[in-house]
C-alpha cells in the first residue's frame, strides 16, 4: 500500500513539473520574441536613425542613400532562419527599397557571414530545382541603429516615410500581404 501511494505522489510530480516545464519554455519563447517588450513603438514618429555600413555585396550604405523615398528597413539577425518568410513576404508583396540589418553585434555568428545569410535566406522558397524568387536587397549590420531606435526584437519591421520618420514598427513575423500593404502605404509608399 505504501508503494502504492509513493508511486501515485510521483506520477503527480511528474506531472506537475511538466506542467510547469511547458510554462517556462512558453515564456521564455515569449521574451525572446519581444512579446513582453514595450520600447519598440516608442520611436514611431521619430526619425529613422543616421546609418552607414558595408553590406554583404561589399557596398557602403546610409541613411542618405534612402532619403526622398519611403524604405524598409527589417532587423534580424544571420541566425534567424524564421525571419527568412517575413523577407520573402515582403519581397512578394511589394517593389520597395528594403534594407536588411542584424541586431547580432558578432562579427560572423555561428559562422554565419552577411552573404552566407542572404544565400541562406535566398533559398528559402526554392523549389527542388534551385529556382525561387530572388532576394535582391543589402544585408548589412545595424546593431547601433536598433539601439538608436529602440528594437529589441528579431524580426521587427520598420515602415519609414519619405521624410526619414518612423511610421510603423511591425513586431515578429509578418506575411500577411494586406498589413505589409496597410503599412507600406501608411509610409507613403504606393502598391
Amino acid at each position: 500500500m505504501r508503494f502504492k501511494y509513493i508511486h501515485l505522489l510521483f506520477v503527480d510530480m511528474q506531472k506537475e513539473l511538466a506542467a510547469v516545464g511547458l510554462v517556462l519554455c512558453l515564456l521564455i519563447f515569449a521574451w525572446v520574441s519581444g512579446v513582453f517588450d514595450s520600447d519598440d513603438g516608442d520611436a514611431v514618429g521619430n526619425p529613422f536613425p543616421d546609418f552607414s555600413a558595408v553590406a554583404d555585396d561589399g557596398n557602403t550604405y546610409s541613411l542618405d542613400d534612402y532619403k526622398g523615398a519611403p524604405f524598409i528597413v527589417l532587423f534580424s539577425a544571420e541566425w534567424c532562419t524564421p525571419c527568412d518568410k517575413t523577407m520573402h513576404a515582403l519581397n512578394s508583396t511589394l517593389d520597395a527599397p528594403i534594407v536588411v540589418m542584424s541586431t547580432d553585434p558578432a562579427n560572423n555568428p555561428n559562422g554565419i557571414s552577411l552573404q552566407d545569410w542572404l544565400e541562406r535566406a535566398d533559398e528559402y522558397d526554392d523549389d527542388d530545382n534551385g529556382t525561387g524568387q530572388s532576394l535582391d536587397f543589402p544585408f548589412m549590420k545595424g546593431v547601433e541603429a536598433a539601439d538608436k531606435a529602440g528594437i529589441s526584437s528579431s524580426p521587427s519591421i520598420v515602415f519609414i516615410s519619405s521624410d526619414g520618420g518612423i511610421v510603423t514598427i511591425h513586431k515578429g513575423g509578418l506575411d500577411d500581404a494586406d498589413e505589409i500593404r496597410t503599412y507600406w502605404e501608411a509610409a507613403g509608399g504606393t502598391v
